[in-house]
């Protein structure tokens, strides 16, 4: 459903209510409808039913938009032929997510419905003014109509861009809230541990697939980064897994006119010959120390893939991910060589050696011999561990702030 569907309450309102909903069934109704916004703490829903019969079961069903998550929750009531009831929908919802619901209700073999409602979450603490053009709109408070309109014409510029290099259209509108301070924006954002709060400044974040939030102060190539995530996100992620993180980080920074601190990571990493694996950058580094360059090698990495082959080639790349080919597959299937391949093709052209592969190592012998039964050898395989590590992703880039280090949150 359109993104338009916003325009069913203004902008700030908390209350959507609905008296007198429709009688689905002779006997059992839905009396009273409303949903109010809680933000940053989710949004209650409640109603008042009733019937001829016991209520047997009473149900709030829901969608959240774009995404098309269906849900449904059931509130607590006590036997009878009337109750009022309310659901708190408590999750993290981003600022401009868009949920449709309606109330179900079952007595006596019967069951109701109570009309579809939409209801717009925004951040209700300020008096948000929109910009919009070609399915792109920027929401703010500052009053800074200007700087909106030169946002929302950088954003479109950058979709239509990255659109472009991927060969996929973003098939719903795009939502930018920008936000004057940080301070303002933190609510906005999910919930992280107080350490990272104090550390990191969200400088700007794909927060919904439809939905990105930055702050007014910040660079245009952070609107540019997190828009180009929402193109990348459509042409490459699905139900079969998401992108490896080099390859959705380096297209985000590719879209950014300024490389800035990256692009002279990279160069200093290859002078001294000390640069990622490519298996140590398909995740985001859990190390701030990493980040930077991490950030430097991915764009670098896909710069090379553009330049050596093409856009068309790289499109078929990421449409060959969404279509459920592993990464090695992926690019076998666009460029004739797999991660090895392309980190030694890319690192020759960066005049580095290709990296050494490994020696297999043995696996350890026993200090103590086993108990031997009829049917041992004299010996039994040894299990390897492996131990999986999964870093936060604290992304991060100095903006001109003196001893406070600024990070970029990306989705």
């Amino acid at each position: 459903m359109a993104r338009s569907l916003a325009l069913l309450a203004a902008v700030g309102v908390a209350v959507l209510a609905i008296s007198s909903a429709a009688v689905a069934q002779t006997g059992l109704t839905i009396t009273a409808d409303e949903a109010v916004n809680n933000f940053p703490d989710g949004i209650t829903f409640s109603a008042t039913v009733s019937a001829d019969e016991q209520i047997t079961d009473i149900r709030l069903r829901y969608e959240v938009l774009p995404d098309g998550t269906a849900a449904s929750a059931r509130p607590e009531f006590a036997p009878g032929t009337s109750a009022a009831v309310e659901v708190t929908l408590d999750e993290y919802l981003a600022p401009g997510t868009i949920i449709n619901y309606h109330w179900e209700v079952r007595a006596g073999g019967e069951t109701a419905e109570s009309p579809e409602q939409s209801f717009f979450y925004d951040d209700i603490r300020f008096q948000w003014e929109k910009v919009e053009a070609g399915g792109l709109a920027v929401y703010h408070y500052t009053g800074d109509g200007d700087v909106a309109q030169a946002l929302l014409e950088v954003g479109a510029e950058t979709v239509s861009e990255t659109e472009a290099l991927l060969e996929v259209q973003v098939p719903f509108p795009i939502n930018v809230w920008v936000y004057g301070s940080r301070e303002d924006m933190v609510p906005a954002l999910p919930r992280t541990s107080p350490t990272y709060e104090e550390q990191v400044v969200t400088l700007g974040v794909r927060i919904a697939s439809d939905t990105v939030l930055v702050l007014g102060e910040v660079s245009y190539d952070t609107l540019r980064h997190e828009l180009a995530h929402v193109v990348t996100a459509e042409a490459g992620d699905s139900a079969f897994g998401s992108l490896p993180a080099w390859l959705d980080e380096g297209t985000a920074v590719w879209a950014q006119r300024d490389k800035g601190g990256y692009g002279d990571a990279i160069e200093a990493a290859l002078d001294r010959g000390n640069v990622f694996s490519i298996s140590e950058i398909t995740s985001s580094p859990g190390e701030a120390s990493k980040v930077t360059l991490f950030y430097g090698q991915s764009w670098s990495i896909v710069q090379y893939l553009i330049d050596q082959s093409g856009s068309e080639k790289f499109a078929e790349l990421f449409a060959e991910i969404k279509a459920g080919s592993t990464m090695d597959e992926a690019l076998e299937a666009a460029y004739g060589f797999d991660q090895i391949g392309l980190e030694n093709e890319w690192r020759a052209a960066n005049g580095l050696p290709a990296r050494a592969t490994p020696e297999p190592t043995e696996p350890p012998q026993r200090t103590t011999a086993p108990q031997q039964t009829a049917d041992e050898d004299g010996g039994t395989p040894t299990g390897m561990l492996i131990a999986v590590a999964a870093g936060v992703l604290a992304l991060a880039a100095a903006v001109g702030f003196a001893g406070i280090t600024l990070a970029r949150r990306l989705g």
